[in-house]
């Protein structure tokens, strides 16, 4: 099947669908087009004084994030030091039991 066009003589009556359908298309190409341009022209986010002090100082953005990580690690280092713990008494127990076989 081919497509002819909207406004083809030979007809003498203008394919109003067609028309419509082919005009939606080129405006969704051109907002497409307009879309891909605007991304990189966007400007980035201005930082504060205070921000740029402390990227400078070679800190994180956000020490908050910082002090829940450090407590997150000091509670895995205790966990780990109790587990350690309790492998050596059970460890201890049962050397004590072997010798008093």
């Amino acid at each position: 099947m081919t497509q002819t066009s909207p406004t083809d003589k030979t007809q003498g009556v203008i394919d109003v669908e067609a028309l419509k359908k082919e005009i939606r298309e080129q405006i969704l190409s051109e907002l497409k087009e307009q879309k891909q341009e605007q991304k990189p022209e966007r400007p980035k986010r201005k930082l504060s004084e205070k921000q740029l002090a402390a990227l400078a100082a070679g800190r994180q953005k956000n020490p908050r994030l910082l002090a829940k990580k450090a407590r997150e690690e000091a509670k895995a280092k205790e966990e780990q030091k109790a587990k350690e713990a309790k492998a050596k008494k059970e460890q201890k127990a049962k050397e004590a039991e072997a010798k008093k076989e």
